[in-house]
């Protein structure tokens, strides 16, 4: 079984985008970078998140895993191989772990002919429809969607002075220090995650199998503005494409800019996704 792209699309919220997508021989991936909390950047690139978002694309992109490698090694691999660049490329030693680069990101191979491997670390989404039978690999509805936040904001729901992005900074610190600690939470970074943050399985792929890569961004619509459900954003996606689904999202953050409505740390986020069809290999 080989992966076809049907589609992949990655769009920048603003300037620069911190989210890569890609397609290698057998290989998928969408990697989604956490937004800096440092005053500016470590490395020469507009931000951290942007540098290792690209830096594990370009790993992934020469990634070819033996049939004795596993994708529940990846985020070891990633944090040994950035973890040496990044300490050539930035500027000065970071002050603590809330100042390394990280992301979120979902990897999927084929193996064996007809299995679907990944490994997912934070909140991306992987959604398989094979032969009928669907399966979702991810965070659930009620811990995604800037939760934290919604939560923040419900506190100062009395409060006279609205809660800005300011306000949330010691908070994105303080998160952001406990990433891949035991008590904290997984992501790709130049630290390795705790084992039991790292999802890998494997599915079982029928062909003309039907796979959807998606950043937490368009998972948006699901879990922050709620327009769909999983199921039906699939559906959307494998019906429309992944353009309308963009364009209804952006339309969405333009209308809320303020995060009254649909609270999130971010007006606006960069957005990615993969459409893929298992075929049989000739």
């Amino acid at each position: 079984m080989k992966l076809e792209t049907v589609e992949i699309l990655s769009i920048a919220s603003g300037g620069v985008n911190e989210d890569r997508a890609g397609v290698a021989p057998r290989l998928a991936w969408v990697i989604d970078g956490a937004t800096d909390v440092v005053p500016e950047p470590l490395t020469a690139w507009p931000s951290d998140a942007a540098w290792f978002a690209a830096g594990m694309h370009d790993l992934a992109e020469t990634l070819h895993p033996s049939p004795s490698f596993s994708l529940a090694d990846l985020p070891e691999l990633v944090a040994e191989r950035l973890a040496a660049r990044f300490a050539a490329d930035a500027k000065r030693t970071p002050a603590g772990r809330d100042e390394h680069p990280s992301a979120s990101a979902i990897v999927v191979r084929t193996i064996e002919g007809d299995t679907l491997e990944y490994v997912s670390v934070g909140d991306c989404t992987l959604i398989v429809d094979s032969g009928g039978h669907r399966t979702q690999v991810g965070v659930d509805e009620e811990n995604a969607g800037d939760r934290w936040v919604v939560d923040a904001l419900k506190e100062r729901k009395e409060s006279a002075k609205p809660m800005t992005r300011a306000d949330l900074w010691p908070q994105l610190r303080a998160q952001r220090a406990r990433m891949n600690t035991p008590t904290g939470y997984g992501v790709f970074s130049i630290t390795a995650p705790p084992r039991s943050m790292i999802r890998h399985g494997t599915i079982p792929l029928a062909p003309e199998s039907r796979i959807l890569l998606a950043s937490d961004g368009l998972m948006r619509l699901v879990d922050v503005f709620r327009r769909y459900t999983a199921a039906r954003l699939f559906d959307a996606a494998w019906t429309t494409g992944l353009d309308p689904l963009f364009d209804e999202l952006r339309a969405l953050e333009t209308a809320d800019a303020d995060c009254t409505r649909h609270p999130r740390a971010k007006t606006s986020d960069d957005t990615s996704a993969v459409l893929l069809r298992a075929t049989v290999s000739p």
